[in-house]
């Protein structure tokens, strides 16, 4: 092998392992986080052949601890393949509220999108409880329509 070659397999060789120094405990950092008054969530999303759109969210607190789940919810429609902008899902501030005074929560939601293109639903839940402060877990999810 050249020198040339055997320069340039290091160089490569050495920002892989830059990367994934940086990437692998940030994986595991994010994998770790332990919340105050929730077990789990979860976010799902799918898209009919008519443009109808579903999103299942779920959260799971803890029982005895959990006392309320707050959720704020939107969509967004890439546009150019690098902008995301917010889609009218008819509610005010194109945002979708819900909340219950429970340890869970199941509920979907449903909305027309207009035209085909990648689209992306966030939403946010706030799980309260004497757990200890409120945790704030944001999911998001990609469909194709």
């Amino acid at each position: 092998m050249n020198t040339m070659t055997k320069k340039g397999s290091m160089l490569v060789l050495a920002l892989l392992m830059m990367i994934m120094s940086v990437y692998v405990p940030f994986k595991q950092a994010e994998a770790a986080t332990t919340y105050n008054n929730t077990t789990s969530a979860s976010l799902s999303g799918s898209v009919n052949a008519n443009g109808r759109l579903t999103a299942s969210l779920y959260v799971l607190g803890i029982k005895g601890k959990t006392t309320r789940i707050e959720t704020s919810l939107y969509v967004e429609k890439r546009i150019l393949g690098i902008f995301w902008s917010r889609v009218d899902i008819g509610c005010e501030d194109n945002i979708w509220h819900d909340s219950v005074t429970n340890y869970y929560y199941s509920n979907s939601f449903c909305c027309d999108l207009s035209s085909t293109g990648t689209y992306r639903v966030t939403v946010t839940y706030t799980v309260s409880g004497s757990g200890g402060a409120s945790d704030v877990i944001t999911k998001t999810c990609t469909v194709t329509y």
